[in-house]
């Protein structure tokens, strides 16, 4: 199958409205002009490769070294990341985490929407292997890798939402007809 007919902007793919994709673009292209390492992972990669689902967050892959945390958080610093998974305490993502090391995910609520930071991907792997697969597409005039068709259909079976299930049977569908 050639990847790259599933490509082209995913905004002529499926009609997105709203300030919330907006944002996320911007939230993108923000992460691409900064030269972030990471492959696009989630829903809005499924909207990449043709689904039709809308998404509310961005989802990436990374490696969370230290200079990579302190290379996001120059790159965040002007939206406010804040962490968002304990709803009585939202540090600012500038200040925490004080250790760095280890990091596994970062989950952010941002100026610009959610941004979710995943080292591994369930029923994919770590980043490493995501991005041994992973297409190039250009968007917003930069290059930016994205985790490959299959891989998301991974993920998405692995989690088993009715969501996820939805996106699934979009992109089968697609690979089907450019088989």
């Amino acid at each position: 199958m050639n990847t790259r007919m599933l490509l082209s902007s995913p905004w002529h793919l499926s009609p997105l409205e709203g300030n919330c994709v907006t944002n996320l673009n911007e939230l993108l292209k923000l992460l691409l002009r900064n030269q972030i390492d990471f492959v696009l992972i989630g829903g809005f990669a499924g909207v990449v490769h043709g689904s039709s689902q809308v998404t509310r967050d961005l989802d990436i892959a990374m490696l969370l070294t230290p200079e990579q945390i302190e290379n996001l958080r120059q790159c965040l610093k002007d939206i406010h990341p804040r962490h968002r998974m304990n709803p009585g305490f939202k540090p600012s993502f500038m200040d925490e985490p004080k250790i760095t090391e280890g990091v596994k995910n970062i989950y952010l609520d941002t100026d610009l929407g959610i941004l979710d930071i995943l080292t591994e991907v369930t029923g994919v792997g770590d980043f490493e292997r995501i991005r041994s697969d992973a297409v190039e597409i250009s968007i917003f005039g930069f290059k930016c890798r994205v985790i490959s068709p299959k891989d998301l259909i991974k993920a998405k079976e692995t989690i088993g939402r009715d969501k996820d299930k939805a996106v699934v049977r979009e992109l089968r569908k697609i690979l089907k007809m450019h088989e």
